[in-house]
């Protein structure tokens, strides 16, 4: 719910933000984009936060062309911290417990879940003569993560659980590799060959247990030819 509310408000205040563009004028100051935010070719990088349960670092990478009107076709990569959901760290800390009733004292723990995303996809443009330009993308591709639990049994740290009596499931550990979407929208400005881009993007997809929804906020810029 969290992630839904933020994404909505996000999208909100990109689309207040972007609209009033829609009927400005030409302007003549330095920089001015007289033309469209693409003419052929562009690439170009993001960073931001990618939100699931917990918040976590995102750096990405983009490249595309203009192939029709205000269509791009575009080849996209990211890579998140941390994508672990609430209910894998809920599994992690019922194994926890367990541990704890067999060894006494405290037993805590946590779990990160660092993946990679790369999608082929297509981005519309709402071009107009003003600086600001909304645009609404969409990718399909494929994750690669992996869970990576830690514990700390009576302030020893450690992943493996095995000289305690217990094997750690897929519920809690493991890598992961599936198909994934990843939609949303944000404002290009285009500043002479180079363009700022803002965005809110929500990327989909299933771990070893249940499907994961990421809001990713980010902020970039590149070259455009």
């Amino acid at each position: 719910m969290r992630n839904r509310t933020c994404s909505a408000l996000l999208a909100a205040c990109l689309v207040a933000w972007a609209a009033p563009s829609a009927a400005q004028t030409p302007a003549t100051g330095s920089g001015q984009a007289s033309g469209p935010s693409v003419n052929l070719w562009y690439i170009g990088a993001n960073t931001g936060v990618a939100i699931v349960e917990n918040a976590g670092g995102v750096f990405g990478a983009e490249v595309g062309f203009r192939a029709w009107k205000n269509l791009d076709l575009l080849l996209e990569g990211a890579w998140m911290q941390d994508l672990v959901t609430r209910l894998t760290l809920d599994n992690a800390q019922k194994v926890a417990s367990y541990v704890q009733t067999t060894q006494g004292g405290t037993v805590t723990s946590d779990v990160k879940a660092p993946t990679l995303y790369g999608g082929l996809g297509a981005r519309w443009v709402f071009e107009n003569e003003g600086k600001i330009r909304p645009y609404a993308i969409v990718t399909f591709g494929g994750a690669k993560g992996e869970l990576q639990p830690t514990f700390n049994v009576n302030g020893t740290s450690t992943s493996d659980l095995a000289p305690y009596g217990v094997t750690l499931g897929t519920d809690v550990s493991g890598k992961y590799t599936a198909g994934a979407v990843n939609f949303g929208g944000g404002v290009v400005m285009p500043w002479n060959s180079w363009y700022i881009d803002a965005g809110v993007r929500l990327l989909t997809f299933s771990n070893n247990n249940e499907r994961v929804n990421a809001t990713r906020i980010v902020v970039g810029g590149g070259y455009r030819f």
